[in-house]
């Protein structure tokens, strides 16, 4: 039995699943949160299993209610097409009138149940790595296909192209110096994995839970431009870089989620591996201009507050920042909530902290 976190010093509030369309796999969703943003007058919520979109409304100050969820293969067309695609969705945000959305883009291993199967069978999943095509989206849907009780506008929203073998992400860090290596170990191995996307116009930063090279994290910047129905990779600046690398000094941990205050970023940390904690919150300020290749000590991503971590529970994978009455505040989801998280049949309490001002 996983053991619930200690309860935190902050305020709580309660998200409501309860989509009269979907009832039936809210109470999944519930336990697997791995994303959250706020924007468009709403709370957007996503899990690591499936293809689906939580859209909440914030009845007051301690509830956010009346559910609607949306299936992405209506809105997405998928690398592959499969009955039950799973995106591995690990980063949201909302930059203007659109949702920004991410996959993992890693590769996964399989894990054996020791229960369940003979030893020989154990060692035969260990050896099993899953590729699945659908965790390469980086896809921005527009907010009007996501209004009222239907899914709004017709159409498929814009996404990068990434197919069955190719990926243009993930083509463009193939030779990349210090990421090559990685790029075909599984996650939560220290393989290329992302959680987390920050947007601001063209320019998106996409969080790298792994690798951690040497207890270094990585931020990937990289310019998306809409063309048609299409993302394409632009350049960043008169330089011509297709891309760059923000490496952070997050005492060890990878990165878990991203999310903006002003024009500095704040950084969710964790582990790489499959571990429990710890979990902290860090702040930094994204350099200005088009340079290239950054690296940043402690001094200059200061942490900013530490998370609760359970045993077996109450994993910390979502953060986004909400307007208080007394300034910013942090709403944290977590990934297998503690039982005493739960409520009803299809609740589950997130976190309100508030944020420290700037010093």
């Amino acid at each position: 039995m996983a053991e619930p976190s200690p309860r935190p010093p902050f305020g709580r509030v309660k998200l409501s699943l309860g989509d009269r369309h979907m009832a039936s796999r809210a109470d999944k969703a519930r336990s697997d949160l791995s994303a959250v943003a706020f924007g468009g007058g709403y709370l957007w919520l996503a899990s690591d299993e499936g293809a689906m979109i939580e859209r909440l409304r914030r009845i007051d100050g301690q509830e956010f209610g009346d559910h609607r969820a949306f299936d992405l293969t209506q809105l997405l067309k998928m690398p592959v097409n499969k009955e039950d695609p799973e995106i591995d969705i690990e980063g949201l945000a909302v930059d203007g009138d659109h949702l920004w959305i991410v996959g993992s883009h890693s590769f996964t291993r399989d894990k054996p149940e020791l229960g369940e199967n003979d030893q020989q069978e154990a060692l035969d999943e260990l050896a099993d790595i899953d590729r699945n095509p659908n965790r390469r989206i980086l896809a921005c849907i527009p907010l009007a296909m996501l209004g009222g009780d239907t899914d709004g506008m017709p159409g498929r929203a814009p996404r990068l192209r990434a197919g069955r073998k190719r990926s243009d992400l993930l083509d463009l860090l193939r030779d990349d110096r210090h990421l090559a290596p990685f790029m075909a170990v599984p996650a939560k191995e220290n393989g290329f994995d992302i959680e987390g996307v920050a947007v601001q116009g063209e320019r998106v930063m996409l969080g790298l839970r792994g690798p951690v090279l040497r207890g270094w994290a990585i931020i990937l910047e990289i310019r998306v431009k809409l063309h048609g129905d299409l993302l394409k990779l632009g350049r960043l600046g008169p330089g011509g870089l297709r891309y760059r690398k923000h490496f952070l000094d997050l005492d060890g941990c990878g990165i878990r989620e991203l999310c903006r205050l002003d024009g500095d970023l704040l950084v969710l940390a964790g582990p790489t591996m499959d571990l429990d904690g710890p979990v902290r919150l860090h702040r930094w300020t994204p350099p200005d201009g088009e340079a290239a290749e950054t690296i940043t000590g402690r001094d200059g991503c200061p942490m900013v507050l530490e998370l609760p971590a359970g045993h077996g529970c109450d994993h910390a994978e979502g953060a986004a920042v909400l307007e208080g009455h007394n300034g910013p505040e942090l709403l944290v989801v977590y990934d297998t909530p503690a039982e005493e998280r739960l409520f009803g049949a299809r609740g589950v309490h997130a976190d309100l902290v508030p944020l420290p001002r700037r010093s």
